[in-house]
């Protein structure tokens, strides 16, 4: 017990980082719709769900960077969650941020970590940003307050499932759709560049086929567009 009180003593929270993040296409009403949803006071749990490849990750760092560049009283903490031992190690990078991370962290159990980041946390107005979620966060197991009116306190969390949302409680689920084909056009057109498009004219022709069979998947669009930059004939 004593070391845990010399610990939350001597801890400080770490000053909140931007984070790197691809320009977004088609996500800006997305951030716009999760930050008005931080302002309510009954909502303290928003789940944002959608398929592999659509930009959860990008929409929760434009989160992340927004918090950073507002005037807000929010102690701002990211995390990723894994398939393997997501709350050990959503607990580590916790404790980091917080300042708890230091020789004698590792050494102690779960729930002792739990105990302390609880301890921290519960003192704080925050907002736990969980990316890649596979299934159920124990937030209490991780030692997480649960977000209440009372604390003010938010908890946003990227999955691929619905279902996820649902067990997670989320006052708030937010589904990220594909891009329409007007904007899908746009960001694989941007990849590929200029250049190559006008360089013969079934070019265009033929990056109207492949955005189509890309279906409106952002990560999909990209990787392909960037690999046909350096393609400058239509056989290629």
């Amino acid at each position: 017990m004593e070391i845990s009180v010399m610990w939350l003593a001597s801890h400080h929270f770490l000053p909140q980082t931007k984070r790197p993040s691809e320009p977004t296409v088609g996500l800006e009403s997305y951030v716009n719709q999760v930050w008005s949803s931080l302002q309510k006071e009954q909502v303290g749990v928003i789940g944002i769900y959608a398929l592999g490849g659509v930009g959860k990750t990008t929409l929760l760092n434009q989160i992340n960077n927004k918090f950073h560049d507002t005037t807000h009283d929010y102690r701002v903490t990211w995390a990723v969650a894994s398939q393997d031992r997501p709350i050990e190690k959503v607990q580590d990078q916790i404790a980091k941020r917080i300042g708890l991370s230091n020789e004698g962290w590792e050494s102690r159990s779960r729930d002792e970590k739990a105990g302390d980041i609880f301890n921290v946390l519960c003192r704080k107005k925050f907002a736990v940003l969980l990316d890649d979620i596979w299934e159920r966060f124990d937030l209490t197991g991780a030692g997480v307050p649960l977000p209440t009116q009372q604390n003010g306190s938010k908890v946003i969390f990227t999955t691929r499932s619905r279902d996820v949302c649902c067990q997670m409680q989320s006052n708030n689920n937010i589904k990220v759709e594909c891009l329409p084909p007007g904007k899908a056009l746009k960001l694989f057109e941007e990849k590929v560049g200029s250049e190559t498009l006008q360089m013969h004219p079934d070019i265009r022709k033929l990056a109207t086929a492949v955005v189509e069979e890309c279906a409106g998947l952002p990560l999909a669009l990209i990787t392909i567009g960037r690999a046909m930059a350096s393609k400058k004939t239509p056989p290629e």
